[in-house]
């Protein structure tokens, strides 16, 4: 098949645009004469439970850290539930990261605006209503929550929840969700002190994890070499730069490997690095094998204070030892007892070489990691408060 020149595709892009604002003009206009009428859709006895509306899709972190990971439980003990996913992974992937121009972006968010739109209009078959930052999600040129004002007129019962500050990308907007709905759940006292400007009923609750998925560390010999551990996004791989030159200058005279769990390679040319893409089937075995985990994150900005970093969590359910920077932790990690902390270049060698002189340092400090996982971050910990959430 030919390919269409750039100049059709840039076009085709525009015609895309157009229909989007189209689709957005007469859908809002359509949200505020639902508004008007919203009382023929609300139920005095809702027979279902629960309504979810993901941020993305059902591999996301957030998703599944937030609620889905308590899916199996709620269904254990009776509870119904819907939930409505955006998109599914793949499909994400390829128009987020692969697609050539914004096309089927466009097009793609005209529908969802739609298609969440109906979904709405069932909210008050529900008792409770949980959605993730907004309900018409990446689409950040919006600057009035019509979707959120609506199923809050429906629905008396909604919370939404925060596990990042992804609001700073539009303040205005999130501010104004806030606001109209009846609760605000989130991952951190950073983000709760934020939202109690807009929304008295603010509420913490922490991220779970399923820690049944991870191998725990029982032998702290080192390997040789020395296997040091780093996963993340394609958005937080650049973080590694300034911790790579440690590595290679501690390689020097301790052979190590950096084995980097992410979709891209960051460019990195380093002969220290290892890079393999995530994969279910190893990522448990090559965590539970490593010696150390690395958690850079040097920006001390309003995303690094109002985040959890989850994959802190994951080196910690592993009992892997870690050294990582003071933000985005959890607030139940301390200092030498569950991480090592580093804010220099210079710290970040010293607390490297610290780890691998000292064995029992490492059993002591991911031991106790692990430890506060399962008080604080394990399903079990957690079910019980986001069900309160929910309920309340």
């Amino acid at each position: 098949m030919q390919k269409h020149p750039p100049f059709f595709l840039k076009q085709l892009e525009r015609f895309a645009y157009l229909i989007l604002l189209l689709s957005l003009f007469f859908g809002r206009a359509t949200v505020i004469i639902l508004i008007s009428v919203s009382f023929l859709f609300r139920r005095k006895n809702p027979k279902k439970d629960f309504l979810f509306f993901p941020f993305t899709h059902k591999d996301n972190t957030g998703t599944v850290s937030r609620f889905q990971v308590y899916l199996p439980m709620m269904e254990k003990d009776g509870y119904k539930y819907r939930i409505h996913y955006t998109c599914s992974h793949k499909f994400h992937d390829n128009i987020y990261f692969n697609a050539k121009s914004r096309t089927v972006e466009f097009f793609y968010l005209s529908l969802l605006f739609w298609r969440r739109l109906f979904v709405v209009l069932a909210a008050g078959n529900y008792k409770t209503v949980f959605f993730q930052r907004n309900l018409f999600s990446l689409y950040y040129d919006q600057k009035t929550p019509y979707l959120e004002k609506l199923i809050c007129k429906i629905n008396p019962n909604v919370t939404v929840d925060f596990f990042d500050a992804d609001y700073e990308r539009n303040p205005e907007f999130y501010n104004a969700i806030a606001r109209c709905c009846n609760k605000v759940s989130v991952v951190n006292d950073f983000l709760a002190q934020y939202f109690k400007k807009y929304n008295s009923n603010v509420l913490i609750n922490d991220l779970g994890l399923n820690l049944t998925k991870y191998e725990i560390k029982n032998n702290y010999e080192l390997s040789a070499p020395i296997k040091i551990f780093w996963t993340g996004s394609i958005y937080n791989v650049i973080y590694l730069e300034t911790i790579i030159p440690v590595l290679e200058k501690i390689n020097e005279s301790t052979p190590l490997e950096l084995l980097m769990i992410c979709k891209v390679d960051g460019g990195f040319k380093s002969k220290i690095i290892r890079h393999l893409q995530w994969n279910e089937k190893t990522f448990f075995k090559l965590l539970a094998e490593s010696d150390i985990s690395l958690y850079p994150l040097p920006e001390d900005t309003v995303f690094s204070r109002g985040k959890v970093a989850y994959k802190s969590l994951e080196y910690a359910a592993a009992a892997i030892p870690m050294v990582g920077s003071p933000f985005g932790l959890s607030p139940h990690f301390k200092d030498g007892e569950d991480i090592l902390i580093a804010n220099t270049t210079e710290e970040w060698e010293q607390k490297i070489r610290t780890l691998i002189l000292n064995s029992s340092l490492r059993k002591n400090i991911g031991t106790s990691a692990r430890n506060k996982v399962e008080q604080f971050h394990s399903i079990s910990s957690t079910y019980q408060k986001f069900l309160e959430i929910l309920k309340k």
